[in-house]
């Protein structure tokens, strides 16, 4: 197939079927005359290419739709999952991504390649020949969930089959293409089995059952890759009630009646943004037994305050920070993110958190490290379990 008609197919990106007419007429000198039924006779034509169609970000007049093609060798690629898509992830980095263990794979160009597996960062061969090679393979992935990418935006983060990429273009950001990923369960972790596998004693184990069952409400703390995530899931797994779960990005493994919602990013035009903050209002009309924000990074804050004061008890939080000492600071920083002075953000966590869960990851380990409550002007005081 010739390569220009693959970016055509690869490209692809219209509204409605009266625009793909309009830009067919613009076209006569192609081979190709680009008509209404382009899907079809596209797929007809060349059985090897994968045809997804979703809704995506909306513009200001109605639904808008695109229909993508992607092409690839057979032997050369490997199929990943994005809702009800299949995606196809080059073998030799589905290779990496099925290592045992891996909870970390690190891209750093098409030189340098670094894996986790549970005993920090170790360096790897890398998949890719050449940046462009990477690069390509970030836009079309981002192109296939959803996710816009292109030298406009060149961050961005989307999830394939349990894992979450983040990925950074070299488009005056940086001068190699990054990408991070990170690899979430598949299958929902109760906390029993994060205290097999050292994460929490026999005695948090029961604490934290019992502060559940008195639907406390949680704050999930700790350092970047210390484990909040998992806990959290895991905290879910233990309820049988109807949690709404607002995430920045879809991470957190649940089950029925659990439901999750996400926020999204506005589309080229500057519209359809739905932040984490619109997410917490909304859940709030839709019947929740629970509450629960998957991270905590600003004006959301202050919303899920006033929640919890308003009654809604048992739910819970995740949020960055490095230790129980910490939190006051960061628990004032996040206050002023969602327009309150130091007294009244004093007021609404006195009365709105009743535990942090603290998280450090110790030679290679994530484990519950302490458990604290926090008391008059955000002091963080360590409770036993």
């Amino acid at each position: 197939m010739p390569d220009s008609l693959t970016r055509l197919f690869k490209l692809w990106i219209c509204s409605e079927p009266s625009e793909i007419q309009q830009m067919g007429d613009k076209t006569r000198d192609n081979p190709l005359k680009l008509r209404s039924d382009f899907g079809q006779m596209a797929t007809a034509a060349f059985p090897q290419c994968a045809v997804a169609r979703r809704q995506v970000s909306p513009k200001p007049a109605g639904p808008f739709f695109f229909h993508r093609f992607l092409f690839a060798n057979s032997g050369a690629f490997a199929l990943g999952h994005h809702q009800d898509m299949e995606i196809k992830l080059p073998v030799a980095l589905s290779q990496l991504l099925a290592r045992p263990g891996l909870t970390d794979l690190i891209l750093n160009g098409h030189q340098h390649t670094y894996i986790d597996v549970g005993h920090g960062l170790v360096r790897v061969g890398n998949p890719f020949r050449e940046h462009s090679e990477l690069s390509q393979l970030l836009i079309d992935l981002g192109f296939q969930t959803g996710a816009r990418i292109d030298m406009a935006k060149p961050i961005s983060d989307f999830v394939i089959g349990g894992f979450r990429f983040h990925a950074v273009l070299g488009h005056g950001v940086s001068q190699v293409p990054l990408v991070s990923i990170r690899k979430h369960p598949n299958l929902q972790i109760k906390l029993e089995h994060l205290a097999e596998v050292g994460m929490l004693s026999q005695g948090q184990l029961a604490f934290l059952r019992n502060a559940l069952e008195a639907r406390q409400n949680i704050v999930v703390a700790g350092a970047t890759s210390s484990g909040k995530t998992t806990l959290l899931s895991a905290l879910i797994a233990e309820l049988t009630e109807r949690v709404i779960c607002i995430e920045q990005i879809p991470e957190l493994v649940l089950k029925e009646p659990a439901i999750s919602m996400h926020e999204r990013v506005a589309n080229q035009e500057g519209f359809g943004a739905i932040s984490m903050q619109q997410l917490v209002i909304e859940a709030l009309r839709m019947r929740p037994d629970r509450i629960v924000v998957g991270e905590v990074r600003g004006s959301e804050f202050g919303v899920l305050l006033q929640a919890m004061n308003n009654g809604h008890r048992g739910t819970m939080a995740t949020l960055h920070c490095k230790s129980l000492a910490a939190l006051p600071d960061r628990l004032l920083l996040l206050g002023l993110l969602s327009g309150f002075d130091r007294h009244l953000t004093e007021q609404l966590v006195m009365q709105s958190f009743d535990l942090v869960l603290q998280l450090e990851r110790i030679a290679g380990v994530r484990t519950l490290t302490q458990i604290g409550r926090i008391e008059k002007s955000l002091e963080v005081f360590e409770v036993a379990a």
